[in-house]
């Protein structure tokens, strides 16, 4: 069987609306650009060695119960969400326990063939999202804002699991700490710390992919593997939603409120342009791995969409899935 190793970075922007600069020739924080600019050079591998979607987007809510959602069902349509705040606290309804995401349908599907394990924050591993039926292959972290916790969630949790148990099949893991680098700069000359901006903390992020990478390849599972990297939404910059709640300059990230659709802001005039920009819903989506077949090897895919992961996963497994979604894969055959 493929081994899957499914890794969704929150708040990481896939591409960017063209010729928007936040300093001189530098675009806001983006995996794209900074692939065209050498910036992230491990990106930069998993995209010359695989699939990349080139504008991948989230054309549902950019918030993130329902960006990860999308991202466990390949479904926009599907109910239940979780919601934060529910009667004081965070929670879902009851109905959606009743409810069956794509990993704990692949469990379904396998039964006790199959190691597999889940490594995220508390709210995903609710039924309809990544639960599973073994509560011994789920580890949650809880929210916080410490500088490490991606790094913990992959060297603390992620990596001895893996080291103990060598004939792993599928593994989802969780790094929420992009989204938590908000209301800052995309980008400052000077980064002293990697939570200072943007900028900063995607080449923090590319460091972290370089480790896995490594581990996969030492540990002689490249080769089996498909590495699958998503995000759930991206962030305002330089737009008309960033404008409205408070961004005065266009190198502030303004997190990913509605509305979402928003345009280009020139802060010169002081005025919005005609440019689209839709910055939340520029996501990420590389399908790469040594497992990749050679002839999707540094190929392409022009758009698709967050609810397109998920498919493309279970055609790479070889599973019958419903969902809205379709496999990336497809479109280039």
């Amino acid at each position: 069987m493929k081994k899957i190793f499914y890794l969704i970075i929150d708040q990481l922007a896939g591409h960017w609306a063209e010729n928007v600069k936040v300093d001189e020739n530098v675009p806001p924080a983006n995996v794209a650009d900074y692939h065209e600019l050498g910036l992230v050079p491990n990106f930069s591998y998993l995209i010359k060695k695989g699939i990349w979607v080139k504008k991948p987007w989230n054309k549902g809510l950019c918030e993130t119960p329902h960006g990860m959602k999308y991202l466990a069902t390949g479904c926009y349509k599907k109910g239940n969400y979780w919601i934060f705040n529910y009667k004081g606290k965070g929670g879902y309804y009851p109905e959606a326990e009743k409810e069956e995401g794509f990993f704990e349908y692949v469990k379904r599907y396998y039964q006790e063939k199959i190691e597999m394990a889940v490594f995220t924050s508390g709210c995903w591993i609710a039924k309809g999202y990544f639960y599973l039926p073994c509560s011994s292959t789920m580890f949650v972290l809880p929210p916080t804002s410490a500088l490490h916790l991606d790094a913990l969630m992959w060297r603390s949790f992620t990596l001895p699991w893996l080291e103990q148990t060598p004939d792993w099949d599928m593994v989802h893991v969780y790094f929420p700490m992009n989204d938590k680098v908000s209301f800052c700069p995309s980008y400052m000359k000077d980064n002293p710390h990697p939570l200072s901006s943007k900028h900063a903390y995607l080449l923090y992020l590319d460091k972290l992919v370089g480790e896995i990478i490594e581990f996969l390849k030492v540990r002689k599972h490249w080769d089996k593997t498909y590495l699958i990297i998503a995000s759930d939404h991206a962030y305002h910059l330089g737009c008309s939603t960033a404008y409205k709640v408070g961004a005065r300059t266009l190198n502030l990230c303004c997190d990913h409120p509605e509305p979402h659709d928003c345009v280009v802001w020139d802060f010169k005039k002081n005025e919005p342009t005609d440019m689209y920009s839709g910055c939340t819903r520029r996501t990420v989506f590389i399908v790469s791995g040594g497992a990749v077949e050679k002839r999707y090897r540094g190929r392409t895919v022009e758009e698709a969409e967050i609810i397109d992961v998920i498919p493309t996963i279970a055609e790479i497994l070889g599973v019958k899935y419903e969902c809205e979604g379709k496999s990336v894969i497809k479109q280039i055959l």
